[in-house]
Formats: C-alpha cells, structure tokens, sequence
C-alpha cells in the first residue's frame, strides 16, 4: 500500500487554527445579501449597543524608538490581538511608502464622488456615525475565521476587491489602498453591516476615507462577532496565537520570534512575546504585552517558561562519542557524482524560469501555474551560481564546518538536513516541457556533494522527496499546493529515511532508545498557503485554506513535546515549526522523528530562517549537556544569497 493510501483519504471541513483558539463550533452559513440601492432595501434594522465589556481601543502603542514598539493590549480577545498585530504595524508598513516608479498619479486628483469603488453603498471623507465608540477589527484575521463558521467567503471577497483597486494603472504591482479599519455593527434583527476605514498608499497623497460595504451578513455571523470581540484568552493560547502569526508572516515579512521569557521587561514593558521582522534588510520589532498575564500565579509563569527552551528541571549529562564511520557520508557523495549534470535540457529549463521571473512585476513573489503557487525565491535558487563562491556573509559552507568542529569538540554528533524546495520537486509544472524526473538544480546539488566532500554528514532528502512526488494523488500533492511547505506525503518520506539515518549511528544501540513507546493518531488541519499573500490583490480571494491530512503524536494522553534531556536536537527553520508548534501541533518532524526511532527529540525554530538557528544553539550550554546528535534541517533556498547573513559563531 502507498503511503498516500495510508495518510490521504476523505478529508472534511474543519476549522481554521485561529478559530480553533477561539473554542468556537461550526456555525450555519452567512447568508449575504448585497444592498445595490439604499431606496430599493428594506429599512435597515437599529444597530445593537455593545456588549458592556468590549472596549473601544483594542490596544496602546509603546514606542521605545523608530525600530521597537510595545503595543500593550488591556483585555486578551483575540479581535485585540489581531488588531494590536494588523493595525499600522511597521514590519508590515516597512517600504511600502515608497512610490512606485510606474505610478502616473490618477488617484492623487479623482474627487471622492468619482472614486472606483463599485462595493461600496456610500462613500465619506470623514467617520460615519454608525461605528461610533465600537472598536475597529482587522479584517483579514476575522474573515478567514468567518469563512471558517459559515462557509461564506463574501466579506474577504468584497474586502480584497477594495484593495485590488488599481484606478486604471493594472502595471503598478503596490496596492493603492488597504483596509485599516473595519467595523461590524450587529442590528436588532441578528444581521452584521460592515463599516470600513480605507486608507490610501502614503505615496498617493489621499487622506484615509470611510464607506459601508454593499453586504448584510445574517445567519450566525453577530455570535461570531460576539465571542471574537468578548471572550478572553488565556497566556497558552495568545503564545500560540503569536507563534502561528510568525509562521505565516515568515516568508513575506520574514518574522521571527526573539527568544524572550515571557513578562520579562523589555523596553519598557513586560510583554509575553516580542516579534522581530526584516522586510527590508533592516530590523525592527514589535513585542506585545497584555498586564492580566503579569500574574503572580506561580502555575501560570511556570506554564509560560515551559514554552521557552528553558523548561523547569535538571538536565542530565551524558557520555557520548562520536560515530566516525564515513561509509554513508561517502556512500551519498558517490551517488552524486554525476547525478546531476549541466546539459542542453537544464539550460533550457534555467532559461525558461528565468524568462519567467523577468515578466513579473519586480514586487510581485509568487505566481500561479498548474493549480498550484511558486516562491520566486525558491526559483532563484534553481537559478543559483557556485554557491560556495558566494561572499564570506553568505557562503554557509565555511560556517557549517565551524559549527561540526565545536560540535565534534563536544563529542555531538551534527546531520545536516537541507530541504529541497518545492520547485525542484515539481520543476516539470513551472516550466511547460520541462520531464518530471530531471534534476533541475545543478548548482544547488553541487553544492550538497561540496558539502560531503569537505567532511559534512549530509542527509540527501532529494530521492525520497521525488519518490513521493510519483505517488502524488491530486489534489494531494507531496508539497502544500499554495505554501512553500512539504505537505503530509513528503514529510514523512524525509522522516523514513531521516530515522533510518539515525538509528544507523553506532551510538544508537546503547542510547535507551524505547521504540513504541509513543502513539500515532491521523487528523487533519488547516492551513492557509502562505504564498498567497504574495500574490496580486485581485488574485488573493482565489486560493482559499487547505485541508491536510496530517498526524499528530501522544505520549500516553498528552500530545508529545520533547524535553530538555532529549538526545536529539533538531533545529532549524520553519520546516521544523510546521505542523509541529504550530497547525494542528506534535505531528511535524520532531515528533514523526522521536515515534520512529524511540528516542526524545527537542525543537528549536527559527521562523525568520535557518541561517540564524545556530545562535540559539549557542545559548542552550546546558541543554546540550544532553545532547548526542544535533540535525540541522532548513529549507535549501537559503543557501543562495539568504537574507539573513550567515555569521560565524
């Protein structure tokens, strides 16, 4: 039987993960009903007063300087926290206000009447009435959750159009405008109208202005509402909250999370997380802190610490020694010599993706083909040069070898795991012609026998990932169809033969293992892809959430978690985060790792890339008392020209 046979079979609809935080059951669909003409509508129901306990600010912003801000939330709901994130954040304003050298400037003297904005019943310079003392909601968070409880999609649908205005300039890649503000305004009759705050491109030179969207929303849409603006959160649920807001922001604004023990000061506050990003190749961060968290509960602190590598306890030494055996090392270099040679259909192929590239927008980094999304980053490394000739800031060679030699002065084994990504796999449907089973990467797969032959243990993932692929049953795939991530297929291809590389180390036969010592249970969940938000506007509302089969792993009744004293460390990038701490959790490779072999294994992510992982490695002196074997596992993009410098240790 086919491991898709196994794993892939009737999936159903399920809730997305903010919507499973919020402890919220599938609800009856929206019923939308567009209002074309205020005279052709029945009379509009009064609007409800709010609830007593919703406050009309969301959050305050703490600024400690132009790159750190504190935004201090007073009542956890998760409308708050999605609001204290969405709202002006500058890691997601960060070059956004630069104008665009295509813009001909037709916005900057339309008059308001004659805006192009067909989806809005009224239009106003200034706030309209209705949405007085109500708190404003971000709305991408809160549409994907209704879409989630009512099946209806009509209000991201209306709220994407509003921002894939393009006022007769198709060529300019930028949004014109966005939605900063959106209100939902419950009438007497158990319908929701929606209020929105547009606010244009600061290079078009427009004041923000306000409209009501030609959409009622009835059904059970103001519960929805209701429990997202009301019901509280505890500090568990807003720590994963901020972790899957990481995840998903990564690959565009390239978030990660600072290591930061919860309700520690820092700048100023005490916030229980801090988020970095780098969108533009200069930091910033933005931590949030919510003061009901600030408790003196001794259960509740110790409950936050146990989330950060520092868990409570002792570690225990253990003697270790090295397994010296080259055989495998020299056994994979021998499989690639030769296996991937410079021809005339490779060079085809680079010069069709790179003809592809050059016809997107330049700010444009995702595009559709064969149903499915690709990264330009990811093509850019098909496209790579000598990537051991890249500069000293750069060129990961150099500083993987010095991290096998502190490694190996420690007597801790290092496996080096790249990632290869999903248009290496699947090169045949970025470029038309292109055979399924040609490997495309010279460069990148020179680069893996570089790596062997300069004495790096290197798990070669390619074979098993392309093995996988063949037994791909539509619309299932070995890789996420909008996301830059392996789907369930691939991963646990990656993780056969990554536990068979494991259990061969000589040390592994006197290492406690207990095989069966873990159960293993099928679910699903879902993911939304996150390529999407590279997309054009208009294109966005096309590519909605998938459902995955995925796996998730116990340790008796409780979803499992590798401890401190675990002899494995597996770091890395998101690729190990994925399904992991984030998603449906305990099902990604750590846990898939430790069933398979018997052996407890510790994760550590970095959202922001693998490149910088090392360095949180670094700070576990105590933790790696424990240690005999560390895997090093990341996507292989950021091996070419990453933008985070891989700096020495």
């Amino acid at each position: 039987m086919r491991r898709s046979d196994l794993y892939i079979g009737n999936v159903k609809k399920i809730i997305c993960p903010f919507a499973i935080l919020l402890g919220l059951c599938a609800c009856a669909s929206d019923n939308p009903r567009p209002a074309t003409d205020s005279s052709s509508e029945p009379a509009t129901a009064s609007a409800q007063p709010l609830p007593q306990s919703v406050p009309s600010t969301l959050f305050e912003v703490k600024a400690s300087g132009a790159d750190k801000q504190v935004r201090v939330v007073a009542k956890p709901t998760l409308a708050a926290l999605d609001y204290a994130a969405y709202s002006a954040n500058p890691i997601r304003l960060a070059g956004k206000d630069e104008k665009p050298e295509n813009y001909a400037g037709k916005m900057a003297s339309a008059k308001i009447a004659d805006y192009p904005f067909p989806m809005l019943e009224s239009l106003s310079e200034s706030a309209p009435v209705a949405v007085a003392g109500r708190p404003p909601l971000a709305w991408e968070p809160l549409s994907k959750i209704l879409y989630a409880q009512t099946g209806n999609d009509s209000l991201g649908i209306l709220l994407n159009a509003v921002e894939a205005v393009k006022w007769d300039e198709p060529e300019v890649f930028r949004a014109f405008q966005t939605v900063s503000k959106l209100w939902g305004v419950a009438l007497t009759d158990g319908s929701v109208e929606w209020w929105v705050e547009v606010s244009p491109a600061a290079w078009t030179g427009r004041a923000p202005f306000y409209g009501k969207l030609k959409l009622v929303s009835a059904g059970e849409t103001a519960e929805v509402l209701n429990y997202y603006l009301t019901a509280e959160m505890g500090a568990e649920d807003a720590m994963n909250w901020v972790r899957t807001l990481s995840s998903y922001w990564y690959p565009t604004l390239n978030t990660d999370l600072e290591q930061h023990t919860p309700g520690a000061p820092w700048e100023g506050g005490r916030p229980f997380a801090v988020m970095r990003g780098n969108p533009m190749g200069t930091p910033m961060w933005v931590a949030f802190d919510v003061p009901a968290f600030e408790l003196s509960d001794e259960a509740l602190r110790a409950k936050f610490v146990a989330d950060s590598l520092a868990e409570a306890g002792e570690v225990v030494p253990v003697d270790r020694s090295l397994d010296t055996n080259s055989s495998f090392r020299l056994e994979t270099l021998a499989s690639l010599e030769g296996a991937c040679p410079a021809n005339d259909a490779t060079a085809k192929f680079r010069d069709a993706l790179s003809k592809q590239l050059k016809k997107l927008p330049k700010e444009q980094n995702a595009w559709e083909s064969n149903g499915m999304l690709w990264f330009r980053r990811n093509a850019n490394y098909l496209l790579a040069d000598k990537i051991s000739g890249q500069d000293s800031l750069h060129n990961p060679l150099s500083r993987l070898l010095e991290l096998k030699k502190y490694l190996d002065s420690q007597n801790i084994q290092l496996l080096v795991v790249p990632v290869p990504v999903k248009e290496e796999i699947y090169a045949d449907k970025i470029v038309a012609g292109t055979p399924a089973d040609l490997c495309v990467n010279v460069n990148g797969r020179e680069f893996f026998r570089e790596m062997l032959a300069a004495g790096l243990d290197v798990l070669d993932l390619y074979p098993a990932l392309m093995a996988a692929r063949a037994g791909d049953e539509p619309p299932h795939y070995s890789y996420q169809r909008y996301d830059t991530h392996w789907a369930l297929p691939g991963m646990l291809a990656a993780m056969e033969m990554l536990a068979s590389r494991v259990t061969q180390y000589s040390w592994y036969a006197s290492s406690g293992a207990q095989p069966g010592s873990l159960q293993m249970q099928e679910t699903t969940t879902v993911r939304e892809g996150d390529l999407v938000a590279h997309l054009p506007d208009a294109e966005k509302p096309k590519y909605t959430a998938d459902t995955l089969s995925a796996m998730k792993i116990f340790k008796g009744s409780n979803p499992y978690k590798g401890g401190k004293n675990a002899p494995i460390l597996l770091m890395g990038d998101s690729f190990t985060g994925v399904f992991e701490s984030v998603d449906q959790k305990s099902g990604g490779p750590g846990s898939l790792l430790a069933y398979a072999t018997g052996l407890d294994v510790q994760v550590v992510t970095s959202w922001g890339g693998g490149p910088g992982v090392y360095h949180r490695m670094m700070k576990m002196t105590k933790d790696m008392q424990s240690k005999r074997l560390v895997i090093y596992m990341m996507t292989a993009r950021d091996f070419w020209q990453s933008p985070m410098e891989w700096d020495g240790l």
